[in-house]
């Protein structure tokens, strides 16, 4: 690594043994500092609508982050996490422009998120994934130097199916805090109360519950099937970029997998896959036996 490229704060995120762990590690050392300022700041914000209380608070904190990126954008970056990953990033793709239009649209998908709580119908709920999730995946592409139109919508495509997968493995935990992450016309269609997913009854689950299940797993595995088969249509050097999202899409295929079979268990405790199982997959896709 060049001598002169930033190091990631000493407390960066992602946790040792984390999916995320395993997909950056699959990543060309020369490019790991720029993904990891920007994994750490994509959490950071992330965060927001989820801890703090205050509407008005939480929505002045992330248009403050719009402003600093727009600031980065014209080369004025003024927050360490946003001036790492501009320095980090001219090393390991200098001729790679970073994706700010893409970031912007994550922060804007959240601002949305701070008073949106519950979604109307599913099409709404799909645009708002794509906005934020999938704008990330795209972003990560760029960092990856994966850049052609193709790639860039295979990886959103990825991001997509990710975030339903995410949704998924999470939905009581998620739906246990008050955020419901099932549309309600997607709940009308199943006969699924929202009541029913926040406080589920162990001894009486819902009568559509195994009708919803299958449809949220087979959405989210679709939208990652989808996105791995735009990737396999990719030259072999994209192909070998996108090798991070590669590897998070192949654990959650077969995370939502065991959601999947154990029915209404994700209702009443978060599933979630040993580190060593993680390891082994992301293996997998490192020695090119999972693409």
């Amino acid at each position: 690594m060049n001598s002169s490229t930033p190091h990631p704060p000493i407390d960066v995120f992602p946790r040792a043994g984390s999916s995320l762990y395993y997909a950056l590690a699959a990543a060309p050392a020369s490019q790991r500092p720029a993904l990891l300022y920007w994994v750490q700041w994509w959490h950071e914000t992330a965060q927001i609508p989820f801890k703090i209380q205050d509407p008005g608070v939480a929505e002045t904190k992330l248009r403050w982050w719009l402003q600093e990126l727009n600031d980065a954008a014209q080369g004025q970056a003024h927050h360490p996490l946003l001036k790492g990953l501009t320095d980090a990033s001219r090393v390991s793709a200098p001729a790679q422009l970073p994706a700010w239009p893409l970031w912007s649209s994550q922060i804007e998908g959240l601002i949305t998120l701070i008073n949106q709580t519950r979604w109307l119908d599913d099409a709404s709920l799909q645009r708002h994934m794509r906005q934020t999730t999938g704008a990330a995946a795209e972003g990560a592409a760029c960092l990856l130097g994966a850049t052609s139109d193709a790639a860039r919508q295979a990886a959103h495509q990825l991001g997509w199916g990710l975030r339903q997968a995410h949704q998924l493995a999470r939905l009581g935990q998620d739906a246990r805090s008050g955020w419901i992450q099932v549309a309600i016309d997607v709940l009308q269609a199943h006969d699924v109360r929202a009541h029913q997913l926040s406080k589920p009854d162990a001894a009486s689950p819902a009568e559509g519950w195994p009708r919803l299940l299958t449809h949220l797993h087979g959405q989210a595995s679709a939208h990652l099937h989808q996105g791995l088969s735009a990737c396999r249509a990719l030259p072999s050097a994209e192909q070998a970029a996108l090798k991070p999202l590669l590897v998070l899409c192949h654990i959650y295929l077969y995370l939502i997998d065991q959601v999947a079979r154990q029915g209404d268990r994700v209702l009443h405790e978060r599933i979630v896959l040993t580190p060593l199982r993680k390891w082994w997959i992301a293996q997998r896709v490192r020695w090119g036996l999972l693409r």
